[in-house]
This record gives structure tokens, C-alpha cells and sequence, in this order.
């Protein structure tokens, strides 16, 4: 995955900087969020717990801006690719801790409360202003249909996540 991520980089870099913008600096990381995640780096469940989180909100994240790119199609194919890769990421983690590859409603995955804001909103079954929520009829009821969709995030709210990971 770590390759995964540094090309990621290396290409938003890339195009940012194409689109005559200026990237932001590497933030630094404190993967214990600030102490909410203690041992992180010793304790294989919390590791996973806290990639879920990141790997779960960078899905979202990715599903948040395709509009801010949709007008360029380059952008656009590459951002999707980069969003499949990270759902991926997602789903193994997910099943790596023994859980379905997918967020289910609002299902924090066993995560602490204080990422409650990573899935908000993924209870919805409304999609383009369309109920989905009848095609739910069978085993799965309405839980199936939040699963077929990740709700997307947008900037503000992803910085809101992320801000206990970034202390400069």
C-alpha cells in the first residue's frame, strides 16, 4: 500500500502543479491522533483500526471532489483510479479485522466514538434524489442499499478527520 500512496502523491503533485496551482507542503503526522491512538506502531489492532479510518476516509474523500475534476477527463480517469485503489485498500483492511469489505449504515467498524465523522451520512439510501431504500426488500433490507453506496465527503469535512493526524 505504501507504494500505492507515494504515487498517489506524486501524481496529485503533479497535476496540481499542471492546473497552475502550488501543492501543500508535506504536513507532518502524528499517527497517534494526538494520544487517541497510544500505541499505533506496537499494537497490530490499533494499527489496522486507524488505517480503516484513513483508508475509509480517503475513499470518501476521493468520491467528495470527482466533481471538481469532472470537466477534465485526464483528471478525472486518473482521480477514479486512484478512488478504485483506495476502496481496495479499504475493503482488505476492513477484512483484516475480521469485518464485511464495507461500511454498512453508519457501522463504525468497533472504531472509538471519536471517528463517528468518518461515517456520517452513510446511512443514507437517497441517491440523485432517488429512494433506494425499497430495493432493499430482501435479506439485507435497507443495510444493503448503504452498502452499495459511499456517501462523499467533502473538503471541510475531511480536514475535520484528518486534523488529529496533522500536527504541522
Amino acid at each position: 500500500m505504501s507504494k500505492h500512496e507515494t504515487a498517489h502523491v506524486g501524481f496529485l503533485r503533479a497535476a496540481i502543479a499542471n492546473f497552475q496551482g502550488t501543492p501543500v507542503p508535506k504536513p507532518t503526522f502524528d499517527f497517534t491522533a494526538r494520544a487517541a491512538f497510544p500505541d499505533v506502531f506496537t499494537n497490530k489492532a490499533t494499527f489496522l483500526a486507524v488505517a480503516q479510518a484513513l483508508e475509509d476516509t480517503g475513499v470518501r474523500a476521493y468520491k467528495g471532489q470527482a466533481g471538481n475534476v469532472m470537466s477534465n477527463a485526464t483528471a478525472l480517469t486518473a482521480a477514479l483510479q486512484i478512488h478504485a485503489v483506495e476502496a481496495r485498500h479499504a475493503s482488505q483492511i476492513r477484512r483484516l479485522r475480521g469485518q464485511k469489505g464495507w461500511i454498512t449504515n453508519s457501522d463504525r467498524g468497533g472504531l472509538p466514538a471519536a471517528t463517528q465523522p468518518i461515517y456520517d451520512g452513510e446511512s443514507n439510501t437517497t441517491h440523485k434524489g432517488v429512494d433506494a431504500a425499497p430495493l432493499g426488500t430482501g435479506a439485507g433490507g435497507t443495510a444493503a442499499v448503504t452498502e452499495a453506496f459511499d456517501e462523499p465527503l467533502t473538503r471541510e469535512q475531511v480536514l475535520a478527520i484528518v486534523a488529529p493526524f496533522i500536527v504541522g
